[in-house]
């Protein structure tokens, strides 16, 4: 019995073991299957990344590693669902992708897809399918700065789960649809496109989740809806530089709002500034600026916003009054700017402990400068542009500032804040502007006391003396120097370290003379060297001149010799060395090397360049430079990198004209003017069809006019006087719009525009006797024919095209089709380039607010 009890409980032993040992294997299968990816979700990637076209030499290209072998939700960039095995995010975000998701892409079966992300791409011909209505779960879409042209697609606006939807910095064209089927949708971010429109009521409709709206740098007009400023929970909103007019009324706010950031700025609203932006109680940055806001606006208005941290009126036409104000209630106030605002008192500030960034420039402030603004612990401070002659005593300057602007006042004065009882005044200072003002005596040598000056600009005063050795010796912070227009006198001293960051180094129109320091060289960043008009001797300063440069101005010294180098500068986009003793060919000059006047495509200019390539110290100083047209200097203010230049002119240059010139296909001036150059203008320069003004004045140019100069579309400014030039002048749409003085001085040209009273028309011949009797005028039988021609042709075109309806359809369709792609896709690409590099930092600056928005709502 107990025999068989024993047996009995071994048995019940054994299924118990088997049984755990089933459910233990059960438990192991369903975890060795709990997030594998299905069959036919690997087949979709798949099929989805043989349909892609992308750089395959892309460091991050994730789907190069997509493969049969391994697990799909192991793969970079796939997310799935744990359960399911299905294929939820997919994050391809800067991936090199140029192609392939159309409308029948095999993305729009992925169903569960809720997260994708497709931006930092480049989609550049490419539009928005309009298939997305299909990824109904879709939560979360990125598009943005992936280049997607075309019609904003109208079927995004019909995802009813999405949450955030980011298609800014695009070509994205057309109106914006009405979200209000898109009930969940906290962010929508529509910036930098060419959107049009205007904006309705129904647009955001029934969104009370939306936190943050960005239409900011689009084409929107029309006045702005007042429903969006009583979205409820609306915390971000950013209509910025658009085209929005009209005034924007009072109105009773019913419920409380939200908005705690608000840009208005870069639009053309006028009237008052509304009351009720002063009873958004959350509000801590309210931008307003460049508008047509009028009136006058009391500004202790903003006392009622207590966490107000950022306020911008400048440059409206207000009028903003500082009396009577209060100097208690900006606690948090950390950004003022007042620019422009037609103030003749300083704000009463007293009593903010710290501000980031103060500007009240181009007002009409005047007087000295009040002790206790030194006492803010300011960063930057612009007071430029207004009636300010002196500092209020006692004063010294905080030591958190970090931008101090002066510039164009009526200081008059030694050089101030640097005395020599106070040498550490301006210790931490960067950036340092006294331009435009009447100060005397030399500049300190105390000024090398700060520490870590980056941008000193004292152009046009009236200083004089030398330029302190240690200034230069301190060239490893400084990235502008800056003393142009004063009576500076001496040499430039030699003291250039091997750690020479200097970007911007201007020394022109002073008194200057000696060499030009080879110790220069080491200045491996320099784009912008200028010492025009001084007294500089010796050859071409070949050795001192880093390959970096691109803008290079020797105009208006005494250099001489030819100009033998070994050197290139293949960043060099401006060269002036006019008006000096240079001599030898032209033919010295390695043109063909210089790679920043040339096309990089057909498409855009330059695609690696923008705005701020030559733009130094985070775009607060602005070089500028002087180039002659028409023998009149004009000054550029702005040296955009599309702008190319070369002066030679007023040497001794003998020889021909290169044919290498021809290659430099983005020029836009050339002056080759009051030289000794011979032989025929090149056929070459046709080629130059981006050059806007062409000087070959007094010269020994022989030979005809090239034909191919006529077909130059953009040339404006033409002058070949004073040469030996013969034959007909060539005719062209844009060589008629010329006057004579174009031409004159050549004895042996004829045509249209010249006449008797500068050149005989006809080509010259034997005087007739004074026995032979008179004759009729000879008929010019060359203009009659080619009269002829032009009538015939002309009526041949538009007989065949006034007959022929299938013809003249095809035909306008034709020159439509032309148009669209020589100015559209052009200007697209060149606006897109230019535009996305415009806006990195601003966005940088936005993501920080939207995270600061994003907390403060948690």
């Amino acid at each position: 019995m107990s025999q068989i009890i024993s047996h009995r409980s071994i048995l019940a032993m054994a299924v118990s073991l088997l049984i755990r040992l089933f459910f233990f294997f059960v438990f192991v299968f369903i975890i060795s299957v709990d997030g594998q990816c299905r069959d036919d979700q690997k087949k979709l990637l798949l099929d989805l990344k043989s349909e892609l076209v992308f750089n395959s030499s892309s460091y991050s290209a994730r789907f190069l590693m997509w493969n049969e072998r391994d697990d799909c939700c192991n793969w970079s960039g796939v997310e799935c669902d744990n359960e399911s095995g299905r294929v939820m995010s997919l994050l391809l975000k800067n991936q090199g992708i140029s192609g392939g998701i159309g409308e029948s892409s095999t993305l729009f079966r992925l169903a569960y897809l809720s997260n994708l992300d497709l931006s930092f791409n480049d989609f550049i011909t490419g539009e928005i399918p309009n298939q997305f209505h299909r990824l109904t779960n879709l939560k979360l879409l990125y598009l943005s700065q992936s280049g997607f042209m075309g019609p904003f697609p109208s079927t995004l606006a019909n995802l009813a789960n999405l949450v955030i939807l980011d298609l800014s910095s695009n070509f994205l064209t057309g109106s914006i649809p009405s979200f209000h089927k898109c009930k969940n949708l906290e962010s929508i971010d529509l910036s930098d496109n060419n959107l049009m429109g205007s904006l309705s009521r129904f647009h955001f409709q029934g969104l009370t989740n939306l936190v943050l709206l960005d239409l900011s740098h689009n084409s929107l007009n029309g006045s702005i809806p007042h429903h969006l400023f009583a979205l409820r929970s609306l915390g971000f909103l950013d209509l910025s530089n658009n085209q929005f007019s009209g005034q924007i009324e009072d109105f009773p706010m019913e419920n409380q709002s939200s908005i705690s950031w608000l840009d208005l700025s870069g639009n053309r609203i006028g009237g008052p500034i509304p009351n009720f932006f002063f009873h958004l109680q959350s509000m801590w940055g309210l931008r307003l600026s460049n508008n047509l806001f009028n009136g006058t606006f009391k500004l202790d208005k903003i006392r009622s916003l207590t966490s107000l941290s950022e306020l911008t009126l400048s440059n409206n036409n207000l009028s903003v009054d500082t009396t009577n104000m209060s100097s208690h209630g900006y606690t948090n106030l950390e950004r003022l700017l007042l620019s422009s605002c037609k103030m003749y008192s300083f704000p009463n500030l007293r009593n903010v402990s710290y501000l980031l960034d103060l500007d009240l420039s181009n007002n009409y402030m005047g007087g000295a400068i009040p002790n206790w603004i030194w006492e803010i612990e300011v960063m930057s401070l612009n007071l430029s542009l207004n009636h300010l002659t002196d500092f209020e005593k006692p004063y010294r300057i905080p030591h958190t500032i970090r931008t101090l602007d002066l510039h164009s006042n009526l200081f008059s004065c030694e050089f101030p804040l640097l005395s020599q009882s106070n040498q550490s005044i301006l210790v931490s200072t960067n950036l340092f502007f006294l331009a435009d003002n009447s100060l005397t005596g030399v500049i300190p040598t105390s000024i090398c006391s700060i520490s870590r000056l980056v941008v000193l600009d004292l152009s046009f005063n009236n200083l004089n003396g030398s330029i302190p050795r240690c200034l230069l010796e301190k060239s490893s912070d400084l990235t502008v120097l800056n003393i142009r227009g004063n009576n500076i006198s001496g040499f430039i001293p030699d003291a250039m370290r091997g750690n020479c960051v200097l970007e911007t180094f201007d020394v022109s129109d002073n008194n200057l003379g000696g060499k030009i320091p080879k110790s220069l060289e080491n200045c491996n960043e320099l784009a912008v060297m200028n010492v025009g008009n001084n007294n500089f001797d010796g050859n071409f300063p070949c050795m001192a001149l880093p390959v970096s440069l691109k803008v290079l101005v020797l105009r208006g010294n005494r250099f001489h010799g030819e100009l033998r180098c070994s050197k290139s500068w293949p960043d060099l986009q401006i060269l002036d060395i006019s008006s000096n003793n240079f001599s030898g060919t032209l033919n010295l000059i390695n043109f063909s090397s210089l790679r920043g006047m040339m096309l990089q495509s057909r498409a855009h200019l330059r695609p690696t360049r923008s705005a701020s390539d030559i733009l130094s110290a985070d775009n607060f100083y602005r070089d500028e430079v002087t180039i002659t047209v028409k023998n009149v200097e004009v000054k550029l203010v702005k040296i955009w990198p599309d702008f190319t230049s070369i002066d030679l002119s007023s040497n001794r240059f003998r020889g021909e004209i290169p044919d290498a010139i021809g290659n430099l296909s983005s020029l836009y001036l050339l002056n080759l003017s009051h030289n000794s150059i011979s032989d025929a203008i090149p056929r070459s320069l046709g080629a130059l069809t981006e050059l806007g003004s062409l000087d070959l004045s007094s010269n020994k140019l022989t030979g005809r006019i090239p034909e191919e100069l006529a077909k130059l579309t953009f040339l404006s400014v033409l002058n070949l006087s004073y040469n030996h030039l013969t034959g007909l002048i060539p005719t062209g749409t844009q060589f008629q719009t010329f006057s004579a003085d174009s031409y004159v001085g050549n004895a042996g040209l004829s045509g249209f525009p010249l006449n008797g009273s500068f050149n005989n028309p006809h080509r010259p011949g034997p005087s007739p006797s004074d026995d032979s009797e008179p004759k009729d005028e000879e008929i010019e039988w060359e203009y009659v024919f080619a009269a002829f021609g032009y009538v015939v042709g002309f009526g041949s075109i538009a007989w065949t095209l006034l007959c022929c309806r299938s013809l003249r359809e095809r035909y306008f369709e034709k020159i439509e089709e032309v148009a669209d792609k020589l100015f559209y896709e052009r200007g697209r690409r060149k606006r897109y380039e230019r535009r996305v590099r415009r806006r990195r930092e601003e966005k940088k600056r936005r993501e920080e607010r939207r995270n600061g928005l994003r907390r403060h709502h948690l």
